[in-house]
């Protein structure tokens, strides 16, 4: 039985917190000085008091006082802009500002007029509106279930409550969704979304996998999983999260993070459920794999910091020396006790992992070998397709036919 400790809930929400805050691109916080908190809101996103009242300290404060504990409401004011806020026993959070609408020519200017606002302030309003990103509710939703459940609290509801603010009025309960699932489902959700995470956590990839098979057979509220961009961010999160309890080193669980998150975005919104379903056991298997790749070495702790440095920085140059001045040892004594622990030298490892990523993309990716060799770290293709060859026994392109989905 696995026993959590103040210190692992506090590592695992500041995790949250980072990437949250980085999938959405808006201000995330979570905290316990709710007057201080709502004070520094407003002064730095509200745009004036008199047009965006909702936004103030004081209406936020009654807001907060009276509104539910553990239910995530979503407060959307009159300028078009929308704020998430939830609350434990003792925490408040806030998610935002954000909006969902992207500003066409001409959104301003009639959005002004109804609201009958001075046109002085239209580009000052023009200026505000584009400084917060486009967001989608569920995502932002998701989000905020996340870090109540890793806070020690859980979502109530199972739904985001939407809100409609209006001459500054913000009321509990006005605008309610109705409820999305039965507590029963939201609970069985939570449950299976806990043994993919446990799974990834101890490194086994088919169990995981197993776990998003019974996730993506459940009801309705499990339907993010067949929103391909969206389910495959959530995911991302969640394994990231997942593969750090495992104690998998942050550099390299940001290096796995990151080649998903440019190949997501490649793969766009596809409709295709054969392509999602590939890239996201991949994704899930290369955060397994390395949960178990870094818990079977036996490294000393200058070695294994080594290995984590070249992994985060593959496809860049990687110098035996700057490893050793960054580290703050000889460049003789690096080597040495590189070689003793590994049975290779830093380049040759280098040489391996960077074949390793490469076959990946091979077999997952249309990217021609140039631009893998490139994205991979060797300008010369010529050069990478010699040392794949040396890992693999074949050329990039025979691996390809061998080993494509």
């Amino acid at each position: 039985m696995t026993t959590t400790t103040p210190t692992d809930r506090g590592s695992t929400l500041e995790a949250i917190l980072a990437v949250l805050a980085e999938v959405l691109s808006c201000p995330v916080v979570l905290t316990g000085d709710v007057d201080a908190a709502l004070t520094a809101f407003e002064h730095e996103h509200c745009l004036n008091p008199q047009l965006q009242p909702a936004f103030t300290a004081a209406a936020l404060r009654t807001f907060v006082d009276e509104m539910p504990g553990q239910v995530v409401h979503e407060i959307e004011e009159p300028l078009g802009m929308a704020l998430a806020v939830a609350r434990g026993s003792d925490r408040l959070l806030l998610i935002g500002p954000y909006t969902h609408e992207p500003m066409y020519p001409g959104t301003a200017e009639e959005l002004m007029s109804r609201l009958a606002i001075p046109t002085a302030h239209l580009s000052h309003y023009k200026l505000y509106r584009t400084r917060y990103p486009i967001v989608d509710a569920e995502y932002v939703y998701r989000g905020a279930a996340a870090l109540l459940r890793a806070a020690g609290f859980e979502d109530s509801l199972g739904s985001l409550q939407h809100i409609k603010a209006e001459a500054g009025t913000i009321s509990p309960g006005l605008g309610d969704a109705p409820q999305s699932a039965s507590f029963a489902v939201v609970e069985e959700r939570y449950r299976r979304e806990q043994e993919f995470m446990d799974a990834v956590a101890d490194g086994s990839a088919e169990q995981a996998l197993a776990a998003l098979q019974r996730l993506s057979g459940m009801p309705r509220i499990s339907g993010y999983l067949n929103t391909p961009f969206l389910g495959a961010t959530i995911l991302r999160i969640m394994a990231r999260v997942a593969a750090q309890r495992g104690g998998l080193p942050a550099v390299t669980i940001d290096a796995i993070s990151q080649e998903y998150a440019q190949r997501l975005h490649r793969i766009g919104h596809t409709s295709d459920p054969r392509r999602t379903f590939g890239f996201t056991a991949q994704m899930v298997t290369d955060f397994c794999q390395g949960v178990r790749r870094h818990r079977q070495r036996s490294y000393p702790p200058l070695v294994r910091r080594v290995t984590d440095e070249i992994d985060l920085h593959l496809s860049h140059h990687v110098s035996t020396a700057e490893l050793a001045e960054r580290l703050g040892v000889s460049t003789s004594t690096l080597a040495r006790r590189f070689k003793e622990a590994t049975g290779t030298t830093v380049v040759g490892y280098v040489a391996r992992r960077r074949a390793e990523r490469a076959a990946r993309l091979l077999a997952t990716t249309s990217q021609s070998v140039r631009d893998i060799a490139l994205f991979v770290g060797y300008d010369d293709a010529n050069y990478f397709v010699k040392v794949f060859r040396a890992e693999y026994g074949v050329t990039p392109t025979a691996y390809r036919e061998l080993h494509a989905r």
